[in-house]
This record gives structure tokens, C-alpha cells and sequence, in this order.
């Protein structure tokens, strides 16, 4: 017969017991410091398009050359042009304490799309040192129909039915993102 094991070998796991109040502390006041810190940080979105890969859908519309109205910031002022000519060139000069007139643009772009109404899309071509400011001041101007502009009525194209304009140029793309001096 067989003995039986000795206890001895057999030994008993020592039960350990872990502090977690130091490491609870820790996690509280981390939270507390990072929500804290949020309270500080400021994020600003610009939405931008991506570009659209061409389709045949795409090279259809393309038979007929597009407006592609584009708006270049210079050192001296603003230039509004179309690579195809639909439009005439227009400088818009800076005002006299040398910031660019938002005015005069959003009086341009009007007369623009009250010639071509569903066009929606402006390339803008911002210099290097162009200042945020400016860019959202121009921005501000290019996208947003102003309560004292006259009504914009243009025939959808996929309906037939007449619509109500709501909006200059919503889709803004950004050339020259390199921002060479040119």
C-alpha cells in the first residue's frame, strides 16, 4: 500500500494583499489635471474637400470647360480668375491700412455667381505668410450670402424647378498648398 503524502510538500499560497489607495490617488488627480488642461486647448477645423477621382461621369462634365473660379492672395492685393476665361480678370487692391478688402471681394464674387448660379466650388491660392485672419475673413466673404444681397434664383438642372440661392461659394478647395511666393 501507499503512504500517504506528507504535508509538508505541500505548501500554501501566502495571500498577498496589494495597497491600492496610493495608486487610486495617483489615477484621481491625473483625471482631475487632464480635464483641467482640456479646459485650456482650443481645436479649429477648416473643412476643406478632398480632391475627386475622375469618372466618366467626371470626364462628360469636363467636355464643356468648368468656371474654376480661383482666388489668388498677392502681396498687393486679390486677383479673381478663371484659367479658361470665362470671366474677366479682376484685381481687387489691398485697402490703405494694407489688409485685404472683403468688401469689394464678396461684391465680385456676387456679380460672378449671378452670372454662373450653380457654380459652388472657388480654389483658393493663398500666399505662404497669408495669416489665418485673413484666410477666414476670406473665407467669410466667399461662402456667406448676406441678408442685403439680392435673391439668386437659378433652374436645377436635375429637377427643372426654379431654386433659391443660399450661398456663394460653399465648397472652398486650397491650391498651392506648397505656398511658393508666386
Amino acid at each position: 500500500m501507499f503512504k500517504r503524502p506528507s504535508s509538508r510538500r505541500r505548501s500554501h499560497p501566502a495571500e498577498v494583499n496589494i495597497n491600492l489607495v496610493p495608486m487610486l490617488d495617483a489615477l484621481v488627480t491625473m483625471i482631475a489635471f487632464l480635464m483641467y488642461t482640456m479646459a485650456f486647448l482650443q481645436f479649429t477645423m477648416l473643412e476643406s474637400p478632398l480632391p475627386v477621382v475622375s469618372t466618366e461621369e467626371n470626364q462628360a462634365q469636363l467636355k464643356e470647360k468648368p468656371l474654376q473660379l480661383t482666388l489668388t492672395v498677392k502681396k498687393e492685393g486679390l486677383l479673381v480668375w478663371s484659367p479658361f476665361e470665362l470671366i474677366p480678370q479682376t484685381v481687387i487692391p489691398n485697402r490703405s491700412d494694407s489688409q485685404v478688402d472683403t468688401g469689394r471681394l464678396h461684391e465680385v464674387l456676387l456679380s460672378i455667381k449671378q452670372t454662373h448660379p450653380m457654380e459652388k466650388k472657388l480654389v483658393l491660392v493663398p500666399l505662404a505668410q497669408t495669416s489665418y485672419d485673413t484666410i477666414v475673413a476670406l473665407l467669410d466673404s466667399a461662402r456667406v450670402l448676406e441678408k442685403t444681397d439680392p435673391t439668386i434664383v437659378a433652374k436645377n438642372p436635375k429637377t427643372g424647378v426654379a431654386e433659391t440661392i443660399d450661398a456663394l461659394f460653399p465648397e472652398i478647395v486650397f491650391g498651392n498648398l506648397l505656398g511658393d511666393e508666386g
